[in-house]
This record gives C-alpha cells, sequence and structure tokens, in this order.
C-alpha cells in the first residue's frame, strides 16, 4: 500500500528532493515485487492484456533490464514478499474484489488503460531471474522491512515503487525514475589523469537528509510517525481537525503539508501523547499500539535473509531489537515447519500460496482472469489439484478455504477434501525421481502408461506443458484450435526465435528481412524432411526455414485493430478457455514444485504469447480442416511443419 500521496508530494518536489544519479559499479537491493509489475506495466509495450498476457514480450523486457544491470556492473540482489499477514485480510478481499471489477470491463477496447496484470507475472520474473543466476530470497511474509535491512547491510541503494522507503534512512532509487537504456560517462584519475570509460544506467536517488532539509528540517525520528499519521499499512491516518491542525483541504497533498509542519514543532513524544488525547480512553491503547508497530516497521534489524545472499561480512552494527511486535509474532509461526520447507521457500523454489495453506488454511491465488461473468469461474478446473497440495501440506481434515469470484462479486468456498493416498511433505523429501513423478500423474488422473508411450517423445521443457494439455482433454475443457495454437506458439517461441530473432511487429520484420525473404524463396530447394523423432526434427530447424515460417506467422502475434473498432467481436468466451488453460498451467507448476520438480520445469515466457493464441485459435476455429490448413499456412517451411506435425501425431495418439 505505501504511504498515502507521499510519492507524488516528492515528485512535485523532486528537483529540491532528489538528486540526478549514474548507477554503476555497485550493488542495489531490488524489491521485487514492486519492479516486476512495473516492467510490465511501464516498459512491456503494447501490453495487449486483454488476451492473458503476452509472456514472451514481458519475458524479453526482463532480461533487458537485468542484462542493463550486468553490462553497468551492477549486482542485484532481489527480496519478494512472502505469505499474508492475517491483519491485511480486509484489504486482501477489497484488492481481489478491485480485480474482479478491472477484468470484467476488460475487453479490446479499454486494454490501453487497464492496468491489469497477467496470472503469470510473478512466476515469469522469478523464473528468469533464478536462470540468470541472481540472488533471490523470499521472506516469510512482508518484505519491505528486509528489504530496508539488507540495503542497510550492504551498504547500497533500494530500487523500488513503494513509497514506504521514502520513510527508511537508506538511499532509494525509485524506479519509475530508472532510464531503460545504458549511457557511457567517463572518470579522470586525479593521480595519473587518465580517462576511464563507464556505462551507467540514468536515474535518481533520494536521500532521507535531503528530503529534511527540503521540508523544513522535521525531525528524523518522527518519520515513522509522520508515515502513520499521513496513512499507511497499520493506521488508516488522522483527522487533522481533530489534532488542531489547520489545513487547507483533506486532499493528501495538502495533509503532508500540514502534517510536516505541525511535527516541525514536536517531538515523538509530545506528538504521540497529543495523538493520543483525541481518543477516548478505551481506546488509546490500541491506538498506541498501531502507533508502536508502524514506527518499528521502520526501524532496522540484524536480518536473518542475508545468508541467502551472500557469503560476505556485513555491517554489524545494525541493532537487533527483540520486542514482541507483530512482526516478530509472524516470524514465529514458521518456526513450526519442516526445515526443508523454509529453506526452499525462502529461495523462491515455491509459491508464495504454500505458506498462506499453512499459516491460515487459505487460498488467495485463484485470481480472475478475463472471463465469462456468468460461467463458473475459470479457476474451477485447478480444484482437484489444490485440494492435493493442501492435503500433502498440511495433512488437515479441514477444508481448505478459498478465495472466488463468484459472477461480480468475491466469496470464499471451501474445497471438498482429497480422498488419494498422498505422502505427507516430510515423506516426498526422502523419495526418489520416479515415486515423486507418478504421484503426480496420480493427482492429474493420468495413467502412467503416458510417460512411455508420449511424454519422452517430447524435450523435457515440453513436459509440463504437455501434461496441463492432457489433464485439461480428459476434463473436457480445450478443444483442437485452443492446442494447436499452444503447440504453434511454443514452436515459435522456443525454437523459430532463437535462430531469427525477437521480432513481433509485421512492418519491423519485413523492413529487416524483405530482400532476404524474396531472395530465399526465389532460390532455395524445398527440402524433404526425414526427421522421425521430435528432437531430430527440432535440432533440424535451419534458419531458412525458420524465417519462413515467421513470416507466415508474425500477423498473429499483432493485435487486430478490428477488435478495437467494434468491441463486440472480441470473443469472452474463448478468452474464458484460454483463462482456464492458464490457471491449469500454473497450478500444475504448483504442483511440480511441491515434489521438488521431478519434471523439468517450464517457464512461461518461453510458450505463450496471449494474442497470438487467441488470434490463432479464433482463426482455426474457422476452417473445416485444421491439419490441411497448417499444411498450406507452413508448406514453404517443411522443418517447421514437420515438427508440427510430428507432435500432433504424438497428441493424437494419446487423444489429448
Amino acid at each position: 500500500m505505501g504511504i498515502k500521496g507521499l510519492t507524488t508530494f516528492v515528485k512535485n518536489k523532486s528537483e529540491q528532493c532528489m538528486e540526478t544519479y549514474e548507477l554503476h559499479n555497485t550493488s542495489v537491493v531490488i524489491d521485487g515485487d514492486a519492479v516486476l509489475c512495473q516492467l510490465y506495466l511501464a516498459h512491456t509495450i503494447p501490453r495487449n492484456g486483454c488476451f492473458g498476457g503476452d509472456y514472451d514480450k514481458y519475458g524479453n523486457t526482463i532480461y533487458k533490464f537485468f542484462h542493463m544491470l550486468f553490462q553497468c556492473k551492477v549486482k542485484p540482489y532481489i527480496i519478494l514478499d512472502g505469505g499474508y499477514e492475517s491483519r491485511k485480510m480486509e484489504r486482501i478481499f477489497e484488492r481481489f474484489k478491485g480485480r474482479i471489477d478491472q477484468v470484467e470491463y476488460l475487453n479490446a477496447r479499454t486494454e490501453s488503460r487497464n492496468n491489469t496484470t497477467p496470472l503469470f507475472i510473478r512466476e515469469a520474473f522469478e523464473d528468469i531471474a533464478l536462470k540468470l543466476g541472481i540472488k533471490l530470497i523470499r521472506c516469510d511474509f512482508e518484505g519491505d522491512r528486509e528489504t530496508a535491512n539488507i540495503a542497510k547491510a550492504l551498504k547500497c541503494p533500494v530500487m523500488s515503487n513503494d513509497s514506504d522507503f521514502y520513510i527508511y534512512d537508506i538511499p532509494y532509487i525509485p524506479f519509475q525514475s530508472v532510464t531503460m537504456s545504458v549511457k557511457t560517462g567517463s572518470s579522470v584519475n586525479s593521480d595519473t589523469q587518465e580517462t576511464t570509460n563507464y556505462k551507467y544506467i540514468p536515474c535518481e536517488i533520494y536521500r532521507i537528509d535531503k528530503f529534511l532539509s527540503c521540508v523544513g528540517d522535521m525531525n528524523k525520528d518522527n518519520l515513522p510517525l509522520f508515515a502513520a499519521l499521513v496513512g499507511n499499512d497499520f493506521m488508516d491516518g488522522i483527522e487533522l481537525s481533530k489534532l488542531g491542525i489547520k489545513s487547507k483541504s483533506e486532499h493528501f497533498l495538502q495533509r503532508i503539508e500540514s502534517i510536516i509542519e505541525w511535527l516541525q514543532t514536536e517531538t515523538k513524544e509530545t506528538a504521540i501523547q497529543k495523538v493520543l488525547n483525541i481518543y477516548d480512553s478505551e481506546e488509546r491503547d490500541s491506538v498506541l499500539k498501531k502507533i508502536e508497530d508502524a514506527i518499528n516497521g521502520y526501524s532496522f534489524r540484524d536480518s536473518k535473509y542475508l545468508k541467502y545472499l551472500t557469503d560476505e561480512s556485513v555491517d554489524d552494527s545494525i541493532d537487533s531489537e527483540n520486542e514482541e511486535d507483530d512482526y516478530n509474532s509472524y516470524e514465529k509461526l514458521t518456526s513450526s515447519f519442516p526445515k526443508p520447507f523454509i529453506e526452499n521457500f525462502r529461495k523462491s523454489l515455491y509459491p508464495t500460496r504454500f505458506l498462506d495453506i499453512l499459516t491460515q488454511n487459505k487460498y488467495y491465488n485463484f485470481k480472475p482472469q478475463v472471463e465469462v461473468r456468468e460461467y463458473e469461474q475459470a479457476h474451477d478446473v485447478s480444484f482437484d489439484i489444490m485440494s492435493a497440495v493442501h492435503k500433502i501440506l498440511t495433512g488437515s481434515s479441514e477444508n481448505l478455504t478459498c478465495l472466488i469470484r463468484s459472477k461480480s462479486e468475491a466469496t470464499e468456498i471451501k474445497l471438498p477434501l482429497c480422498n488419494l493416498e498422498l505422502p505427507s511433505y516430510v515423506e516426498i523429501q526422502t523419495m526418489d525421481l520416479q515415486t515423486r513423478k507418478r504421484l503426480i500423474l496420480t493427482i492429474l488422473d493420468i495413467e502412467e502408461s503416458f510417460i512411455t508411450n508420449s511424454l519422452r517423445c517430447f524435450p523435457e521443457s515440453w513436459h509440463l506443458l504437455v501434461l496441463t494439455l492432457k489433464y485439461m482433454t480428459q476434463k473436457s475443457t480445450i478443444v483442437p484450435p485452443i492446442t494447436y495454437s499452444i503447440i504453434l506458439c511454443k514452436l515459435v517461441i522456443d525454437f523459430i526465435d532463437p535462430k531469427v530473432g525477437f521480432y513481433r511487429a509485421t512492418d519491423v520484420f519485413n523492413r529487416q528481412f524483405y530482400s532476404k525473404l524474396k531472395d530465399i524463396l526465389s532460390n532455395r530447394k524445398i527440402l524433404s524432411p526425414n526427421s522421425k523423432t521430435l528432437k531430430s526434427a527440432l535440432d533440424s530447424i535451419t534458419y531458412e526455414d525458420a524465417l519462413i515460417a515467421l513470416s507466415r506467422l508474425i500477423a498473429f502475434f499483432e493485435f487486430n485493430r478490428h477488435l478495437k473498432k467494434d468491441v463486440r467481436l472480441y470473443d469472452r468466451k474463448l478468452m474464458h478457455c484460454l483463462s482456464q488453460f492458464q490457471s491449469c498451467l500454473l497450478h500444475v507448476k504448483c504442483l511440480n514444485q511441491l515434489f521438488n520438480m521431478p519434471y523439468h520445469d517450464f517457464f512461461i515466457t518461453e510458450c505463450y504469447n496471449g494474442t497470438f493464441v487467441y488470434n490463432m485459435t479464433y482463426n482455426l476455429r474457422k476452417r473445416e480442416e485444421l491439419d490441411d490448413y497448417l499444411r498450406y499456412l507452413l508448406h514453404k517451411a517443411p522443418l517447421i511443419l514437420n515438427c508440427f506435425e510430428i507432435v500432433i501425431k504424438l497428441i493424437k495418439e494419446e487423444d489429448l
């Protein structure tokens, strides 16, 4: 949530409060949850959010961001939020309802001004960070305080989009000030007079002393109290008139000005006492507790998470706190959990939702997507999977409570208990690979013979995708045009892009390759593919075939402008089916994580572009013979066509 209006307040005074900064040759602690959202909302363009997420484009943005940091010799440490704290339940419910409202009005005409994020947004970011070897940890609960603690210990700035970091006494780089480009600077050695060039990222940096001098030298000790009085996660803010504070209006910017002016003449103790005096005597203890929690929330202490990030010595000067505040009581909840679970969770090998199940017996990740309001919510296809996850994690006979969409409302339901014979979480830790694979098949109700008859024919990176398609086919929630479109999308992202490059706009592609394509098509002899297995067929793909195939498929990655002109053409029923697929894919991934990934993990950024899948499915539904149409579409790229036909044959043999 942050502090109401403070980001805008500082931005309006940026010339006085902020410094221009060249980010290079340093460490930086990244508030992962804030930055991953901004990378999608501000830098993945066009988002085309009404199609469920162009994850390949988002992944391209993530890679660009991290490679910029590496190029400038910036070492990132990523801190992620963990499970939800019970004190935030009301806010969680409000946000869930807000998301229902957002996706209900998300369509081809409104998508450019709708900030709904796709279902896999966090998984996409975390998977790429882990792949690149970036050090990241998931906190047990909220991560802001730990982010500040770690930055203090490592003596480096924080990068975030959260206004709480204007209160911590650490250098802070607001992400919105970061330029997504690398510049070249130079420095002169004062001894040798030699000039050295270096790469840097232009941005702005906030330092608390500069802010305080900008607003009239308010006592630094009053900043946490200032945050509480304005309104943050701990308090809703104070009614100024009751404190005798004169304000021109209750607008948040004027409120901030007035509270700062008032605190300039108060100590922390006198200010707290005056705040308490406006409440009835029976309310004062609870108000004081909220104020103390707010103040403690901005204090520093040793971080238990440092060991996951660095082996280097850290600053021992940070005061360790022993007070029994809410922060510590939440941390104590994890002390009884199995050590392997906590270690894997903190290494971001498990999703946050696992901890919510353990601490609250609740599940909040059946997030509303683009769906048909009158239909059952799209996540119902994943209920059985999550019931099994719940049984393994808890062994409880109490039903798992889930927050879901019911038409246009948010409501809670209890999932039926899983009746399968399943091991406990602790028992899974000593099981061999094949046993864990078989148990996943049991939960998905897939015959063990499926591995030998079909799955082994696919590259390992395809396995979870194929299992998901099989599972959904058995539940009769997927049709051939969707399956064909997903497979084509996977082939483009995973096997054509690496050979040709990342192109998603027809005009850009044609400017780059028109002449080359013309030469290839006029001079080449079309090869007859002789690969019989999928792996050999994929290995035999040539640059020429990849280029021709992309020239035939690239238009399906683009937004159909007719949808904006007539929103009735936007097929929400199709989107409901694609939302079901995303839900199932996400929860199959969760199941695989719980079993310590016996199947090779998959990257959503390497297999799914929502715009392509929507457009291609919409196109294929008009064709009477899908296979004949695909042969027509790809006949000039026979090696790509051969790969596709082998996949389809494997799928049809198993009746996926």
